[in-house]
């Protein structure tokens, strides 16, 4: 069984456990842990390792199971999170990157020429560039796991520096940092990871690459015709533009999630639904809240990056001209697509991983 249902049958074996009447909680815990060690033994793939028995132990009976305590940096073992995180998160990335590409390529094109929606793109390109055409580019944009620890490390040590805050503004300037220290890794990452998304688009193609590269250039050709037209500073293209995007989605995204989950806590939601329920559920209201309200700036983001010339003023004002208020809303639904099962998943694992990396005191 996959660590992470091995987690939920954990948690709901917990659950009965402490359900009950008779014994407090840890006792009855602690009369049935082996027997239920037996069982869960038989599950899972790593059941035979020494400190099994000891880590399921911490896991069960940690207070934080029951309260829904947030886990702070400074709780956890160093070590087994540098592990457990970039596997976590590559997972998700597979899952959620034809969403992305789809999103790209919605933002880049002119009103409706050429794909008249989500589905319609997710067909078209499974159609004409095979499946793996929805995953063009991912190799390269793997490299951004490096930003995302970065990101999550800065994350979780400016918040700790901010006792006495609330939850939310807690959450909103923590954020706002993490994305100004990872946007310095994604930046350049991005820029050649969307290159990748649109080709197999040909008519981008013949606009913007030399001739030897219009057939679907590798990495290393884009970064060579970015570095020979651009220089270096190409790679940073739109990188303030990505901080008025991001840098707010990360804001509120955090601050809208630190906000919800404390209240879902405080009017008793883990009474009634698991813990990874309820951070799910928080965290994709707080994911639609913040993608709908920086949606704009993202969609003027991608054009500025991957048109050659413009400047971004150039890029906003025919923009305007062409696409009008409507075109502020291009590619919505394929970023929520993403976003929402994204969120799901990654404050879940996040969360997750944070849990399992506990120090084992």
């Amino acid at each position: 069984m996959p660590k992470l249902l091995y987690l939920f049958k954990v948690g709901n074996i917990k659950q009965k456990l402490i359900t009950k009447p008779t014994l407090s909680p840890h006792q009855q815990i602690t009369i049935n842990l082996s027997q239920s060690l037996s069982l869960l033994q038989k599950w899972l793939p790593f059941r035979k390792h020494p400190d099994f028995e000891t880590h399921v132990k911490h896991y069960l009976l940690s207070p934080r199971m029951e309260t829904g305590e947030m886990i702070e940096w400074h709780q956890l073992d160093k070590k087994k999170y540098f592990i457990l995180a970039p596997s976590f998160f590559m997972v998700v990335r597979g899952l959620v990157y034809p969403f992305n590409l789809i999103k790209t390529r919605l933002y880049m094109q002119e009103k409706k020429s050429i794909y008249t929606g989500t589905t319609n793109a997710f067909i078209k390109i499974a159609q004409y560039e095979g499946i793996s055409g929805l995953y063009r580019g991912f190799l390269f944009n793997s490299f951004g796991l490096v930003a995302g620890q970065v990101y999550i490390i800065t994350y979780e040590l400016v918040r700790s520096r901010l006792h006495g805050y609330r939850t939310e503004l807690k959450g909103l300037l923590a954020g706002g940092c993490a994305t100004v220290m990872g946007q310095t890794v994604t930046v350049p990452v991005d820029i050649i990871t969307q290159h990748r998304m649109m080709a197999g688009q040909f008519k981008y193609y013949t606009k913007g690459m030399t001739q030897s590269t219009q057939n679907l250039p590798t990495a290393v050709d884009i970064v060579k015709d970015i570095m020979r037209r651009e220089g270096f500073r190409g790679f940073f293209k739109g990188y303030h533009v990505s901080l008025m995007t991001y840098a707010p989605n990360s804001a509120l995204w955090w601050s809208f999630y630190s906000g919800a989950y404390e209240k879902a806590v405080q009017f008793g939601l883990l009474d009634y639904f698991p813990l990874p329920v309820v951070q799910s559920a928080t965290g994709v209201v707080a994911a639609v809240l913040a993608a709908s309200i920086t949606n704009p700036m993202d969609v003027l983001r991608t054009r500025y990056q991957l048109e050659q010339d413009n400047t971004f003023r150039e890029t906003c004002r025919q923009f305007w001209q062409n696409e009008g208020i409507r075109g502020f809303t291009k590619g919505l639904s394929a970023r929520l697509a993403a976003t929402i099962p994204t969120a799901a998943i990654m404050v879940t694992s996040y969360e997750l991983v944070k849990r399992l990396s506990l120090k084992v005191s």
